[in-house]
């Protein structure tokens, strides 16, 4: 257990019966939210060991997901002792929140998200392994951070598709990022995600962060609707053990196919 004396005031997101809250004030309590993470990576996150950081991780996610009133539904209990690697396909910023209230680990990124304010600096201090596509270096450097990670026993979480989508189609996988666990001999855990609308039942585009589209009007679509809900389901982890990096990704790219079709069966046609 954490050390109570590491744990900083929460905001109280609560509200009275079924009162939906505002834009405005999700806005508010997400910036109080965190200027309250900022304080936590500031002063206390490296003091921490490795389950306090993932559960910390876990706890701040679930906290921005409460206050943008979004719903997670998971086919398992989450675990925070998984030490492979986390395959999954990529609708919208949120799935890193998403993903970490499940399975907190360590999140490859592209090196732009390093940039971004706030979540640039948040994305370093949890040890983001941030990867530029096109240079062969920055991905050779990936691949050893990667196993680095899992022998610090730490789940690394990646988006093989390499940008996110509307969900209409299953991108091809980039297979550069199962060649850490081909080298650590690391278990892939794949993962398949779903935004709907909870009234309709039909994919719900506001959460989706595609196009042109900015942080900021994302984010606004976001906190303007309190109806998302997030359906997870997690594969059977695949053995990375006499796998090429070429089979694992493909592998994987089928089963996360499969799980999509199994959830969506309308939409067949374009998977």
């Amino acid at each position: 257990m954490i050390d109570q004396t590491l744990t900083l005031p929460q905001v109280n997101t609560s509200m009275p019966g079924s009162a939906r809250r505002s834009r405005k004030f999700k806005l508010l309590l997400l910036a109080l939210e965190f200027i309250r993470a900022g304080i936590l990576l500031r002063w206390q996150f490296r003091g921490l060991q490795r389950e306090q950081k993932l559960q910390a991780i876990q706890r701040w996610a679930k906290q921005v997901l409460r206050i943008l009133e979004i719903e997670v539904h998971c086919n398992q209990g989450s675990d925070s002792n998984f030490a492979g690697l986390v395959v999954s396909n990529h609708l919208s910023w949120l799935d890193i929140l998403v993903i970490q209230s499940v399975m907190p680990g360590v999140f490859v990124a592209k090196t732009e998200v390093g940039k971004w304010p706030l979540i640039g600096a948040m994305a370093h201090s949890c040890a983001t392994i941030f990867v530029d596509r096109a240079t062969a270096r920055s991905a050779h450097a990936m691949v050893d951070s990667t196993v680095a990670a899992f022998a610090q026993r730490y789940s690394v979480i990646a988006f093989p598709e390499g940008t996110s989508t509307d969900g209409s189609d299953l991108a091809r996988f980039h297979a550069n990022v199962f060649e850490g666990a081909i080298r650590a001999q690391a278990p892939v855990q794949p993962v398949s995600l779903r935004y709907v609308d909870a009234n309709t039942g039909l994919p719900a585009s506001s959460a989706h962060f595609t196009g042109d589209m900015t942080l900021l009007s994302s984010l606004r679509k976001v906190t303007a609707c309190s109806s998302i809900t997030t359906q997870v389901q997690l594969g059977q982890r695949i053995c990375s053990s006499g796998h090429t990096r070429k089979s694992l990704c493909q592998q994987t790219h089928q089963v996360i196919r499969a799980q999509l079709l199994a959830s969506s069966p309308e939409r067949e046609k374009n998977y």
